[in-house]
Formats: structure tokens, sequence, C-alpha cells
């Protein structure tokens, strides 16, 4: 499963876009990037490359989901933020947040107390 992430990543950086739509995976790439060799690797890493690329669309389609998340972190003096594009959290200072970030993880804070004193 390595080899199919590294070509991917290899395969965007020489702009070659590859989507996943059932068994069969397009391809859009340069001419410049359209050799045999793209091919065969294509060829060899076909099911793996379908396989990381399903993956990757249905993290971000929960991520969509989930939208902008912010909230307290675990960590004190810390906020947490969910990144709708990537689905990934990132934690950050609260000192270096905005005021209107700061109220957004209060009001998720206050949200779950009032959800688990009602449940």
């Amino acid at each position: 499963m390595t080899g199919a992430r590294a070509l991917l990543e290899e395969l965007r950086e020489r702009d070659v876009r590859l989507e996943a739509d059932g068994l069969m995976l397009h391809v859009d790439a340069p001419a410049e990037a359209d050799t045999d060799e793209l091919r065969a690797a294509l060829r060899e890493h076909k099911r793996a490359l379908i396989r990381h690329l399903e993956r990757e669309r249905r993290r971000l389609e929960e991520a969509d989901r989930w939208g902008l998340v912010i909230k307290w972190a675990k960590e004190p003096g810390y906020v947490a933020i969910h990144d709708p594009t990537t689905g990934e959290w990132h934690e950050v200072p609260a000192s270096g947040c905005p005021p209107w970030m700061l109220d957004d993880a209060k009001v998720h804070h206050r949200h779950r107390k009032e959800k688990g004193a009602s449940g």
C-alpha cells in the first residue's frame, strides 16, 4: 500500500490527476508525463491506487460533513480546529486565535455540557 501512496504523491507532483470510478481509473496527465513508464506503473498499481483514492474520497466526504469545527483541545490553553478540506485536526495556542474562534470553542463546549446534562 505504501507503493501506491508514494506513486500517487509522485504523480500529483508531476500534475498527473487520477480519479477512481468503480473499477476504472481515469487519468489526466500532461503530454510530457504520459510515458510508457507511467502507463506501466499505473497498470501495476491500479487496484491499490483505486483503493487509496476511494479511502481518500470517503475521508474527504466525512470531513465535509463535519465542516469547520472549533473546540477546546484536551491540552489546556489550546484550541482544536477541524479542517473540512482535509479532515485533519490541528491544535493551536488559544492566545494566537482571533476572538471569533474562541467564541466558537466556548459555544461548542457549552453545547457538549448541556447535552451531557440532559442525556
